[in-house]
């Protein structure tokens, strides 16, 4: 069992419907989770007593208003993912997922990888290589398949403007069957507002 804090954008139709078919072409966990912003990433449930990680997420957002965002731009993380960015909101969306790693979650924040507010839209690593998604290391990278999608991602001119008003905490249990398929079952699910 896992927990994870999201914020899912609202696209236009047409802009939707180009995100899903690149994920499908390019995404092989496009199935187990619709695009989303990341704020915390999924914590294995024994790190932490869900009642204790709902407080604290419910504390924190509390004290915050709802706020802009504009997605656009690519950049590809470390760990060879194809990243949808936050052209504006950047800021209050990296001090807010900072926020959120206080307290009770400081312990889980991985201080070794940057946090880029984003939606992952791609992976591309080998196909033999060994790719934990919910342990990523760095892994044989493919260039030449990551070339041709960056040029077909910038071709969907994807401009769009949304509100970060509202975060899902999921409940999930994932099941890794190998390095790029995972099963993911949805335990619950509960908005907050900020």
């Amino acid at each position: 069992m896992h927990y994870s804090l999201v914020h899912y954008p609202k696209f236009e139709r047409k802009t939707e419907e180009n995100i899903e078919a690149f994920r499908r072409k390019y995404d092989s966990f496009v199935d187990c989770w619709k695009p989303h912003i990341p704020f915390i990433f999924p914590v294995p449930s024994n790190e932490i007593e869900e009642e204790k990680f709902t407080e604290h997420v419910e504390t924190v957002l509390k004290k915050w208003k709802p706020f802009p965002i504009q997605i656009g731009g690519f950049t590809k993380s470390w760990d060879h993912w194809l990243l949808l960015l936050l052209k504006k909101g950047n800021e209050k969306a990296i001090a807010l997922h900072d926020e959120l790693y206080t307290g009770i979650l400081s312990p889980l924040l991985r201080r070794d990888i940057e946090y880029i507010p984003h939606i992952g839209i791609g992976l591309f690593v080998k196909k033999d290589a060994g790719y934990n998604a919910l342990d990523p290391k760095i892994v044989d990278f493919d260039a030449k398949q990551y070339s041709q999608a960056l040029k077909e991602a910038k071709s969907l001119k994807i401009d769009t403007f949304d509100t970060v008003d509202r975060l899902v905490l999921n409940k999930v249990i994932l099941k890794v069957h190998t390095s790029l398929h995972i099963e993911r079952t949805v335990v619950s699910s509960k908005e907050i507002k900020l």
